[in-house]
């Protein structure tokens, strides 16, 4: 284990500068540190319900929600992101990349069954909804490797 990832693991996180958009009347933004937090295992479940909002998962990342997200620069948005990346590379991301392999295994085994269907039974099943990781993933999303 690098001497960071052992600092941050101490830590729970690294804490860096945020800013926030400025609203009507304000003449100065408002700075705040924030620690982006290392995801405990415990929250890994809630957490991989909000990778297909990355608005959301900025929140969770720093233990907030997204009304709070929504009211970050987008340099302190994309601060937020690179940090819970770096922060979580050897837990949360890589727990969310093994849940998505494992669903797109799932859905590629259904589609080699459907595929000797006779194309009005595969008509009628697909007709039922989307597989599995089509709707619990993002397009293009892809967790970082560890």
């Amino acid at each position: 284990m690098k001497d960071t990832d052992k600092t941050i693991a101490l830590h729970g996180g690294k804490t860096i500068e945020v800013i926030f958009a400025l609203i009507e009347g304000q003449t100065e933004a408002r700075r705040e540190q924030i620690k982006v937090r290392q995801i405990p295992i415990r929250d890994y479940e809630a957490g991989f319900g909000r990778v297909n909002d990355e608005i959301d998962l900025v929140g969770f990342l720093c233990g907030r929600d997204k009304v709070w997200a929504l009211t970050l620069t987008p340099e302190s948005y994309e601060s937020i992101l690179t940090t819970g990346r770096e922060v979580n590379r050897l837990g949360f991301f890589t727990y969310c990349q093994r849940r998505m392999e494992h669903a797109q295994k799932q859905d590629a085994a259904l589609l080699d069954k459907l595929s000797h269907l006779p194309p009005e039974a595969m008509r009628a099943v697909m007709s039922f909804g989307k597989l599995s990781t089509l709707e619990n993933t993002p397009p293009g999303f892809h967790p970082p490797r560890a």
